[in-house]
């Protein structure tokens, strides 16, 4: 997961998790898709993975913390 930051100047990336556009002063950028920083969720216990350096994992195209993965 990377947290970056948006610059003025650029256009709005549209959020994988509620296809909104991102403009807040941060964006996180995960598995190549851009998220708002509560949109990036567990599929299934729904925690927030948006903390800088959490580890995600995935399995059948789903988004897991690490409790659920293993």
């Amino acid at each position: 997961i990377q947290m970056l930051s948006v610059q003025p100047d650029t256009k709005p990336k549209g959020c994988a998790g509620c296809n909104r556009k991102i403009k807040d002063r941060y964006l996180l950028k995960a598995l190549d898709k851009y998220w708002h920083e509560d949109c990036l969720k567990c599929a299934c216990c729904d925690c927030r993975l948006g903390e800088v350096g959490s580890t995600l994992y995935t399995k059948a195209n789903l988004i897991l913390c690490r409790r659920d993965y293993l």
